[in-house]
C-alpha cells in the first residue's frame, strides 16, 4: 500500500493523485476515516486474510458511488452495496464489512422493502467529528494484483463509443486551485451542525464536489453506457457538477456546448411524430419487447388520428419545439407561488427514498423543468397532483403516456416510458449526429452530456452547423430549439423559429 499526500501551505485540502496511466488503481478516502481504520486495526486484530489495499477500496465506495449518481438520493446517506459486484472484487467481501461495523467505522442497514442491497455509510457520529472542516482527502494506489486485476475488468474504456470517448485524454484540464479559490465555500461544512440520523446534504454535496474534481485533476476517466437500461454514456462529464464547467478547458481552449432545449418533451413529441419511423420502432421493440409493438402501435394511432388530439396536442407541440414548454405549463398551475422570500418551494416524491422532500426553486420555471419530469415519469397507480391537473388539459396526450406506461402487468411498468425516451435520444445523440461528425471531422474534440453536444471554441461553428443539418434529417423535420453556450455563462441561439 502506497499513501500519496500533498498540502498546499495556503489550503486545507489533502490530495495528489489516484489514477495514473500504468493503471495502477487509485482510491480516495476522507482522512479522518483512514486514521480511525489504522487506529481500530492496531486495537482490534482483522480476520485472518484481511488486505488493507481490499479495505480502503470497500470504504471508497461511500464516497465513489454517489459521486457517479449525482441525480440519486440515499435516504439517511446509506450508499447501497452491490453484493455481486462486491464478491467479484473479492469474494471474502462480506468479512470486511462485518468487521467495519464491528469496529465502527460504518453504520449499516439491511435489506428493506423494495431494496435488494445493503447499505452503509460513515459512522461520524462514533468518529467524533468538530468543528469546521474544508475536506482533507487520503489517495492510495492499490498494490494488490488480484484487486486491482477484477477492478480493471470493470473499468470502460475507448471500446465503448470511441468517436467520443478518445477524448478524455491529456487535454482536457480542470483547474482545481482556481475552483478552489472561487467556490471554497461549496467544500466546507459545519462539524457541529451535522445530523447523524440522516444525510447531512451540505456535506454529501461537499464530498461529491471534491471526489469529482480530484478525479479530473488526475484525468481518472470512468466512461460506461448499459443498453439495457438508458443507454445513455455516462462519464466524468456527465458526473460532473455544472459549477465546474467553467473551469474546464482542453489543451487551453474554452469549450462550447450546444444543447438541446426541452429534451424530454422533445423526444417525446418526435417519438409521437415518428411512429413510421424504423430507427424509432426498433428501439420501442427493444424497450417494450416485440411482441407488445402491434398493440401498442394500435392504441397510439387510434388516439392521435382524430381531430381532437391534433387540437390538444398541437399547441403543446409548438411551446416543445420553440424551446417554451416550461413557460406554456406555467399558467396550468396558478397556485405555485413564491413564498416571502421570493423562492419557489414544493414537496416532491423521490423514488430513491420513497419519500416527499421538499424543493427549492429561484423561479417557477425551474421548477417547471422538475415538474415535468413528474408529469412524464410518475406512476399511474399513484399520480401526482400536478400530473392530475396536466391530464385535465390534455387528456389524450396522456391516454399516449398511459399506452406507454400499461404495456405489463409489472409494478415498475411505468419506468419503461423514461427509458424509451432517454434511448430515443442516445439514438439520435450518440449513435446517430456525433458519429457521422466524427467521421466527417475526425480531428474535432467532441463530447456529450446527455442531451448536450460539446467541443471547442475554434471547432464550435463546425459543430453547431452539422448539428443543425443532422437533426433535421434524423428527426424528419420534427427539429427542436437549440441554443448554446460557453461552459458557464449562457448564450442564447435558436435554430430556427
Amino acid at each position: 500500500m502506497q499513501q500519496y499526500k500533498s498540502k498546499k501551505s495556503n489550503r486545507k485540502i489533502n490530495v495528489l493523485a489516484f489514477y495514473h496511466k500504468d493503471y495502477q488503481w487509485k482510491v480516495i478516502l476522507p482522512t479522518i476515516i483512514v486514521n480511525y481504520l489504522q487506529e481500530k486495526v492496531q486495537e482490534k486484530q482483522p480476520f485472518k486474510g484481511f488486505k488493507m489495499d481490499n479495505a480502503l477500496y470497500f470504504l471508497s465506495l461511500v464516497i465513489s458511488i454517489p459521486a457517479y449518481q449525482k441525480d440519486k438520493t440515499y435516504l439517511w446517506g446509506y450508499i447501497p452495496m452491490d453484493s455481486q459486484r462486491l464478491k467479484k472484487k473479492d469474494s471474502n467481501y462480506s468479512k470486511y464489512f462485518e468487521y467495519f461495523l464491528q469496529i465502527g467505522i460504518l453504520q449499516g442497514k439491511g435489506h428493506s422493502k423494495g431494496r435488494t442491497c445493503k447499505r452503509y455509510r460513515y459512522n461520524y457520529e462514533n468518529i467524533n467529528l468538530e468543528g469546521v472542516e474544508c475536506l482533507d482527502f487520503s489517495i492510495f494506489e492499490m498494490t494488490d494484483k488480484f484487486l486491482t486485476k477484477n477492478l480493471l475488468k470493470e473499468s470502460i474504456g475507448n471500446e465503448d463509443c470511441p468517436h467520443l470517448s478518445k477524448w478524455f485524454d491529456d487535454g482536457l484540464f480542470l483547474d482545481v486551485d482556481r475552483l478552489n479559490d472561487e467556490l471554497s465555500s461549496e467544500f466546507c461544512y459545519n462539524k457541529y451542525g451535522l445530523s447523524y440520523t440522516r444525510l447531512n446534504p451540505i456535506m454529501a454535496k461537499a464530498y461529491s464536489y471534491w471526489y469529482t474534481a480530484l478525479m479530473f485533476r488526475e484525468q481518472c476517466y470512468r466512461i460506461s453506457r448499459n443498453p439495457d437500461s438508458d443507454n445513455r454514456l455516462h462519464t466524468n462529464l456527465t458526473n460532473m457538477p455544472s459549477k465546474f464547467r467553467p473551469y474546464l478547458t482542453y489543451y487551453g481552449e474554452n469549450i462550447q456546448s450546444l444543447d438541446i432545449k426541452n429534451s424530454q418533451p422533445y423526444f417525446m413529441v418526435l417519438v409521437l411524430e415518428s411512429m413510421g419511423n424504423s430507427r424509432i420502432l426498433e428501439i420501442m421493440s427493444r424497450v417494450f419487447g416485440s411482441g407488445n409493438i402491434g398493440t401498442i402501435l394500435q392504441k397510439l394511432q387510434q388516439t392521435t388520428s382524430s381531430k381532437v388530439f391534433q387540437e390538444e396536442f398541437t399547441p403543446l407541440k409548438k411551446a416543445v419545439l420553440t424551446g417554451q414548454f416550461y413557460e406554456f405549463l406555467m399558467p396550468l398551475f396558478p397556485d405555485i407561488q413564491p413564498d416571502y422570500d421570493g423562492v419557489f418551494r414544493k414537496s416532491f416524491y423521490d423514488s430513491d427514498t420513497d419519500k416527499a422532500e421538499i424543493k427549492a426553486f429561484p423561479t417557477k420555471r425551474d421548477m417547471m423543468k422538475k415538474l415535468t419530469l413528474q408529469i412524464l415519469y410518475t406512476p399511474l397507480k399513484r399520480p401526482s397532483k400536478e400530473y392530475l391537473i396536466f391530464k385535465k388539459h390534455f387528456p389524450l396526450l396522456c391516454e399516449c403516456i398511459e399506452v406507454f406506461k400499461t404495456t405489463s402487468d409489472e409494478k415498475d411498468s411505468f419506468k419503461l416510458f423514461p427509458i424509451l425516451l432517454q434511448q430515443v435520444e442516445s439514438d439520435c445523440v450518440i449513435d446517430t449526429i456525433t458519429k457521422q461528425i466524427a467521421k466527417t471531422n475526425p480531428d474535432m474534440p467532441l463530447w456529450t452530456i446527455h442531451d448536450s453536444f460539446c467541443t471547442t471554441q475554434s471547432w464550435f461553428p463546425v459543430l453547431e452547423s452539422m448539428v443543425q443539418e443532422l437533426f433535421l434529417s434524423y428527426s424528419e423535420g420534427v427539429l427542436p430549439n437549440i441554443f448554446y453556450k460557453f461552459f458557464g455563462r449562457f448564450l442564447f441561439r435558436c435554430c430556427h423559429n
